[in-house]
């Protein structure tokens, strides 16, 4: 293999360990936010978010509760954490992640043209979480 073929390995295989990371469980309608109060957190502040950013979208508080974020919002690095009232963001070590991406919007939307998320397993109890591409 030539050298821009091994590169190119290394770069898909390095996309897809970063991209395992995702809190991919947010983007699934059956799971549970009430579990878990950072997640319900997190929900609330997409929803929001996603208002704010909709001004022309003309959709009711009942239709904002159908509203969840993509694979690729939650790797996109805009989301990655809570923001403040000025837009600053929260990245402080006590503060906890929004969606915690580390892609580039467009990365982040080329990566799930190149894979499909086959399966995420949220972490368990023990710790154990796997995502599937």
């Amino acid at each position: 293999m030539d050298n821009k073929g091994l590169i190119t390995k290394l770069r898909d295989n390095s996309e897809l360990a970063w991209a395992a990371y995702g809190y991919f469980h947010l983007a699934n309608p059956r799971y549970d936010f009430n579990k878990d109060n950072i997640d319900k957190e997190r929900l609330e502040y997409f929803r929001k978010l996603y208002k704010n950013n909709n001004l022309e979208s003309s959709k009711t508080d009942e239709q904002l509760q159908s509203i969840y974020p993509t694979p690729a919002d939650i790797l996109n690095i805009e989301y990655k954490y809570f923001k403040d009232n000025n837009g600053k963001p929260k990245d402080s070590w006590y503060h906890k992640y929004f969606l915690g991406g580390e892609f580039s919007p467009l990365q982040a939307k080329q990566f799930f043209s190149r894979y499909d998320l086959l399966k995420h397993c949220p972490n368990t109890d023990s710790g154990f979480s796997a995502t599937l591409f």
